[in-house]
């Protein structure tokens, strides 16, 4: 679930693993809609939000693009 996942990303960045981090939101994003990751964003505020376009970025510009737009229709603060 998303708030799950964003808790692993916050811990992993906590402990100074952003590379970890990224890696793991970005295979989020490879198998969740755009949708599901704006929630993961939402669960985890605004401290994730450049490591998970990282990770969209690095799964395609298309992915990254289609997170941004969810981000911006659920009103993620920060996009």
């Amino acid at each position: 679930p998303p708030p799950e996942v964003a808790d692993a990303a916050l811990a992993l960045d906590g402990a100074g693993r952003q590379e970890q981090a990224r890696d793991l939101l970005a295979a989020f994003v490879r198998v969740h809609t755009a949708q599901e990751a704006a929630e993961l964003a939402r669960a985890a505020g605004t401290r994730l939000l450049p490591l998970l376009l990282a990770g969209a970025r690095e799964v395609s510009g298309e992915a990254e693009w289609d997170l941004v737009h969810a981000l911006r229709v659920a009103g993620v603060p920060g996009v």
